[in-house]
């Protein structure tokens, strides 16, 4: 009687105006919104699928003059991840199967929040719905960019999807790299055979469901890397360069996992280089790494030898007889091979005619002409410039 009373104010009064007024009709919602199935008087919607974006817009049956100024609201639970919007929109992604039945209620908008006077009545209407929730069919791989292929080097990547029993892959937009192919079980196989970068979009299907996504790839010269052993020596400056080739630069470089540079070393990661000055003898194979700018990372084992420090070693040398054969070594400790030998002077400096020094083992020999003491200066040079220098004194007898 609330409404019948208003409305005929409302005729009144507009046709005292001469505006014509639309004729109000009960709320409802249409018969097309979610049909009723067969022995049931719930409306079924559209099946959902989990991971997969859902929207149904819910609306009142035209005709009414009131369709525009209701809003809703729901009695009961949506499935999850799905929620409904006052202007009756069931929007969300699908987090489980199942089926949920709830009730949707439609209402007029009073006229003081934007409704019209002859709606505002407060009339309300509700009806039942549900929605289904499948498996839905999800590429597992979701990321955006590829790992990186290389210049004749194989590629394999398996692509797989969750909801499925035995989904068919194929190449929806863009292309492969020259040298790729997928199969229809989803394998990204191949050799790279041009450079550049790369976009396509590759979708999966079954039956019923399908899920597609868009992927980047770039195909760069293969990644390498030359590093020789390196040698040191404790106290003694030491350098290591090791070089990349390919891929895409710049390069970033580091120790790998589980591995460690000798005392005393660094690694300076935008060069590669390894340099410091050691402070521990010993022999380790370090494992260097580089990661270029797509991602790309290639090792290399790299031995590095520091020996200890050169010594020449001070010890008395056995005298020699004039018209006699003669021989003995001159010593030395650490340093690295080869080494050289020299006499820097003394007093007289020079070694007993008929005597020499092997400069590269170090041995004095041969069969001195003349007897005296003979005291001298010798230098040991290693492979690496380190030298150490002792005196040592030889005597010769008549």
């Amino acid at each position: 009687m609330r409404f019948t009373r208003l409305l005929l104010l409302v005729v009144a009064a507009a046709a005292i105006a001469g505006i014509s007024v639309p004729a109000a009709g009960a709320l409802t919602f249409p018969d097309d919104l979610c049909p009723v199935m067969s022995g049931t008087v719930i409306k079924i919607c559209p099946e959902g699928f989990t991971g997969k974006s859902y929207s149904l817009q819910m609306r009142g049956r035209d005709g009414t003059g009131c369709v525009p100024y209701v809003t809703f609201r729901t009695d009961g639970t949506l499935p999850g991840g799905l929620s409904m919007s006052s202007s009756g929109l069931i929007s969300g992604t699908p987090t489980q199967v199942g089926e949920w039945t709830f009730w949707v209620i439609m209402q007029d908008i009073p006229a003081s929040d934007g409704g019209i006077a002859w709606c505002a009545d407060n009339r309300a209407t509700e009806r039942q719905f549900s929605i289904t929730i499948g498996e839905g069919l999800n590429i597992v791989q979701r990321q955006s960019k590829l790992t990186p292929g290389q210049l004749t080097v194989p590629y394999n990547l398996q692509f797989t999807a969750t909801g499925g029993g035995s989904p068919t892959w194929k190449i929806s937009a863009g292309a492969l790299p020259a040298g790729l192919t997928l199969s229809s079980a989803g394998l990204l196989s191949g050799t790279p055979t041009a450079a550049g970068d790369y976009g396509f979009k590759i979708t999966t299907s079954d039956s019923a469901r399908s899920d597609s996504q868009t992927y980047s790839m770039s195909v760069v010269p293969k990644l390498q890397i030359a590093a020789s052993a390196g040698v040191g020596e404790i106290g003694f400056p030491f350098h290591l360069a090791p070089q990349a080739t390919g891929g895409k630069p710049a390069y970033a470089w580091s120790v790998a996992a589980g591995s460690a540079l000798p005392a005393g070393l660094t690694l300076d990661p935008a060069t590669g280089a390894v340099s410091g000055t050691p402070t521990a003898a010993g022999t380790s194979t370090v494992k260097l790494a580089v990661t270029d700018s797509v991602g790309l990372t290639g090792t290399v084992d790299v031995p590095i030898t520091v020996a200890a420090r050169l010594l020449a070693t001070k010890k008395p040398l056995s005298t020699a007889k004039v018209g006699s054969s003669y021989r003995t070594f001159l010593k030395a400790t650490g340093g690295v091979t080869p080494r050289r030998w020299t006499i820097l002077g003394g007093r007289p400096g020079l070694l007993p005619k008929g005597l020499k020094l092997n400069a590269r083992t170090g041995q004095i020999s041969g069969t001195p002409r003349q007897a005296g003491t003979f005291r001298l200066r010798v230098q040991v040079t290693d492979k690496l410039h380190a030298h150490s220098t002792i005196g040592v004194v030889l005597k010769v007898t008549a």
